[in-house]
């Protein structure tokens, strides 16, 4: 005789239960720990996790899955398959063409929405404030094998969220729904997530493997490409408030000679939409170096303000910090953390070390980060250290060289560099100290020529853009070729600029030298002084940097030089467009194909953005292009812009002119702009 169980999964049966664990520290153990119960057999099963997204479990074995004794979700086992609908029509190309790139996932239509489809084996499902069907049913195979299979397989993935959002639910956020679902068993895994929290979005990413790394373990991990990102509760075109600004960092960064570091950070937090005890940031785990070995960031302790230790999980890139009451709405607190690692590499073993835009301090998404920076940077003689802000100290200790900066404006973006460098610097009555490093040994005539080539770019910018917004900038070349980066009051270029005419790689990547410089330069207006809140939003730092730089060199070189690049970007553009929209550009992925992944990205990002802005100064005339371009600095100074505020403010600015449409058509849309 069968027997049968009757097994009820339902969600919030986890947010009371699991209440017994007390800080983030013992809930992330449990819900790192899952247990499979017993299973039943089912057939037919239907879940419900969203209005778009449905679930059916035709047939196979089910059991609930449990934390520390609650319920957290269910694990199936059998054939099963999904349909998602992507209704956001502002997304539809990207979808497509990444589905069709990097999944298995078969595309349809309904109505006005793309419907994708898939298949699976296996699913394992978590959810809380979501209500899951009992499950009833004979007895089935036991399920716990077949769990840590899966999750062995799944803990290969880069970057995972999964528990950060549970915690954060359970903490701060009980009533809202979340859930995230595991497909696998039918080609590429499929990774659901319904976040009405955080990011305040439902996604669909496809799971990759890639075949260019030579390290077995980067090989062997699952990378994610974003199928579908629809916006919960919220409106794409609007900038979305942050539950946390991070409005402060002080810093002191200890480097010794054999590549490990020592970073002592202090944050000051503020809680922007409501009260709030845990906080979820970005924060390097393990990064790989230039030959792909590993390095790690150790984050030895997290200390609130009076010195007092509070709970933490730092993993897969994520890192959840609980305070042991809700800190208040709009009230500045600070935390303190102790970090240390193998992290300072040198690249291909040159005599520099970088830390980037990337997360090697604690930091929250794009419209969460808006901090003053202060640091301490010691270095071992005779490597010099660089640092964005105004010099305060700069001397010696003992062994070290040591710099101190501060940079008193809200900014993104924190970097720090250092190495065996010789530096030119000037002070100019009329503008900033203007640092020109080069790498290795003096380059007296490029480090001068670069100084004098940044000042006269600063003054042309300053024009319409207003007063440059640093006391000091850093030119840094950086040992590699083809690229240039504009962290705050920095510039980071590549060696074909200190020499433009030595060998024929300098010679290829030397061409449009002073076009990646003015590009960079620009970046201080476009990027720091008006900022991106989201990755939607690049183009109002790329595009305009791209156009502002335009600009520079019509007035350096003429028209012609201005009309060269028009016609680049427009060919550019018409290669990539029908992947995307520029504002949904960042999204793109050709899995095992990093050349296609960066043009496509470019040439919207870049040179569509830059091609439309050339469009609409062509309608506008100067006057009115110039005082929209004035004016966005002006107003939304220090601020985070949007697109849609660029639009409102550009109506005003051409005498109640509606702008949508043609926003809504070349920069939400695919379509060009024809140059007339």
């Amino acid at each position: 005789m069968k027997r049968f169980l009757a097994v009820a999964v339902a969600a919030s049966v986890w947010a009371v239960a699991v209440l017994a664990q007390d800080n983030v520290a013992s809930l992330a153990d449990a819900l790192e720990k899952p247990q499979a119960g017993p299973a039943v057999t089912v057939k037919d099963v239907v879940i419900k996790l969203s209005p778009n997204m449905t679930i059916r479990l035709a047939s196979g074995n089910a059991a609930p899955v449990t934390a520390a004794g609650a319920a957290i979700g269910l694990f199936f086992a059998g054939n099963g398959s999904f349909e998602y609908r992507a209704a956001d029509p502002l997304e539809d190309t990207i979808v497509r063409f990444e589905a069709k790139k990097a999944s298995d996932l078969e595309v349809a239509t309904a109505g006005q929405a793309t419907v994708l489809k898939g298949r699976f084996e296996q699913l394992y499902l978590r959810a809380a404030a979501i209500a899951l069907p009992d499950l009833q049913g004979a007895a089935g195979s036991n399920l716990s094998e077949a769990l840590a299979k899966h999750r062995e397989s799944m803990a290969r993935r880069r970057e995972q969220s999964a528990t950060p959002l549970l915690i954060l639910q359970k903490f701060d956020h009980p009533s809202s729904p979340v859930a995230i679902a595991e497909f696998t068993g039918g080609g590429n895994p499929i990774i659901y997530t319904l976040d009405t929290i955080d990011a305040r979005s439902e996604t669909v990413e496809s799971l990759t493997r890639d075949r260019m790394f030579e390290n077995r373990e980067l090989a062997g991990m699952w990378w994610p490409v974003t199928i579908s990102d629809q916006p919960v509760g919220r409106s794409r075109r609007d900038f979305t408030e942050p539950l946390y600004l991070l409005t402060g960092i002080d810093y002191t960064l200890v480097s010794d000679d054999k590549e490990q570091g020592r970073l002592s950070v202090t944050e000051t937090i503020t809680p922007r939409t409501g009260s709030q005890r845990v906080f979820h940031f970005a924060l390097h785990s393990t990064i790989y170096d230039t030959s792909e070995r590993p390095r790690t960031f150790n984050l030895r302790s997290v200390k609130d303000a009076a010195g007092r230790d509070l709970p933490f999980v730092h993993a897969h890139e994520n890192l959840v910090v609980g305070m042991p009451q809700k800190m208040a709405q709009n009230e500045p607190f600070q935390i303190r953390y102790e970090i240390d690692g193998d992290f300072l590499f040198h690249p291909n073993a040159d005599s520099y070390w970088e830390l980037g835009t990337s997360p090697w301090f604690p930091q929250p998404d794009l419209n969460g980060q808006y901090y003053t920076i202060h640091s301490i940077v010691k270095v071992k003689k005779p490597w010099i250290a660089f640092a964005p802000g105004e010099t305060i100290r700069k001397g010696e200790e003992g062994d070290f060289n040591v710099v101190e900066n501060r940079i008193d404006k809200p900014v993104q973006f924190a970097v720090v560099l250092a190495g065996k460098y010789a530096v030119d610097e000037k002070k100019y009555e009329d503008g900033p100290t203007i640092r020109v490093a080069s790498y290795a040994m003096p380059n007296d005539r490029a480090m001068k020529q670069l100084n004098n080539l940044a000042y006269k770019l600063i003054k042309f910018y300053e024009l319409f853009l207003g007063p440059f917004p640093f006391k000091e900038f850093n030119v840094i070349e950086i040992h590699e070729l083809g690229f240039g980066q504009a962290p705050p009051a920095t510039m980071f270029i590549t060696k074909e600029a200190f020499n433009p005419l030595m060998g024929e790689d300098n010679q290829l990547f030397s061409r449009g030298v002073n076009h990646r410089f003015a590009h960079e330069i620009a970046h201080q207006y476009w990027g720091h002084v008006v900022k991106m809140g989201s990755a939607e939003e690049q183009w109002v730092t790329e595009s305009f940097a791209e156009y502002s730089s335009a600009l520079a060199i019509k007035q350096l070189k003429g028209n012609g030089a201005y009309n060269a690049m028009i016609s680049t970007w427009r060919a550019n553009a018409n290669e990539a467009r029908s992947v995307s929209s520029i504002s949904l550009a960042n999204r793109i992925r050709v899995p095992n194909n990093d050349m296609d992944t960066f043009r496509y990205r470019t040439f919207l990002i870049y040179d569509k953005g830059a091609y439309i802005l050339a469009s609409m100064h062509k309608q506008l005339g100067d006057d009115k292009f110039i005082s929209w371009l004035a004016n966005l600095q002006h107003l939304f100074a220090w601020r985070y812009l949007t697109t849609l505020d660029a639009a409102r403010l550009l109506q005003r600015i051409d005498g109640g002119k509606d702008w949508m449409p043609f926003f809504n058509q070349y920069y939400w849309g695919t379509d060009m702009p024809k140059m007339e």
